[in-house]
């Protein structure tokens, strides 16, 4: 019997610091789609949620959400392609959280035309944002995980980044570059504590999916697509489990989007 109590002891405290309770999370794109979903779950689990976008009425409507279940949510109106704007989320972010930080999830998205068909004010928007703003919010969110030690950013990729539709070859390129970010920042920051989690979804129905909402239910019902909330709940168990255990990528899609 003592030799079984000091084998749980050990393991119990090898596997310390797992849910989602406490946490203090910043998420960029979460006003809308997947990142609003994952907002109100980890609100209502328990987190401490900063969430911030462009548009005002939605930032004001996704906290919204979030508290009422008696979540707690703050929501900032912040572009993430914008240095000084970023900065000043993380700012806002160290005040509300007491200088303390567990995850980053890395989820704003644009989308526009591909090389053929496709402008530069288009191109510079996507790159800026999917890319850059992804860039700039990992440094911030380093430079204080690595104060303890501790932390976790989740990127929200896609699986256009090997899918590579032909239609998207400048989002499949933004896409391609956060999937090899994940992998050579985790090598970078491992010694840090600090975790890398990537997640690719198949098609979901948001509204960057550029189809009506009687399609995007149609498709839903025909296993082709999947709502944001399952995303999600994989974005709750990627950042739920303990410190021992990394969760390195998930591809998450609909059971009839055959890849």
């Amino acid at each position: 019997m003592a030799r079984k109590q000091r084998v749980g002891s050990a393991l119990t405290a090898t596997n310390d610091g797992g849910g989602v309770a406490g946490k203090a999370v910043v998420i960029n794109g979460g006003t809308t789609g997947i990142g609003l979903a994952t907002a109100k779950l980890l609100a209502a689990r328990g987190a401490r949620v900063l969430l911030f976008g462009r548009d005002r009425e939605e930032v004001n409507r996704a906290v919204d959400q979030c508290q009422s279940n008696g979540g707690e949510a703050y929501g900032m109106v912040a572009d993430v392609t914008r240095q000084r704007e970023v900065i000043r989320v993380f700012k806002e972010a160290d005040r509300r959280f007491g200088n303390r930080l567990d995850v980053l999830i890395n989820n704003a998205a644009a989308i526009s035309n591909g090389v053929t068909d496709g402008d530069y004010d288009g191109w510079r928007k996507m790159l800026d944002t999917n890319v850059r703003g992804y860039v700039h919010c990992a440094r911030e969110a380093i430079d204080r995980m690595r104060l303890r030690k501790d932390g976790h950013i989740l990127m929200v990729g896609s699986m256009s980044a090997d899918l590579r539709e032909p239609m998207n070859d400048v989002y499949v390129a933004t896409k391609a570059a956060v999937q090899a970010l994940c992998g050579a920042l985790r090598k970078n920051v491992n010694k840090d504590g600090i975790r890398i989690t990537l997640i690719e979804p198949g098609a979901v129905a948001t509204p960057m999916q550029r189809k009506s909402a009687a399609d995007k239910a149609r498709r839903v019902r025909a296993m082709e697509m999947i709502e944001p909330d399952e995303i999600a709940a994989c974005i709750e168990f990627a950042l739920s489990r303990p410190r021992n255990v990394a969760v390195v990528e998930m591809r998450v899609r609909p059971l009839k989007q055959l890849i």
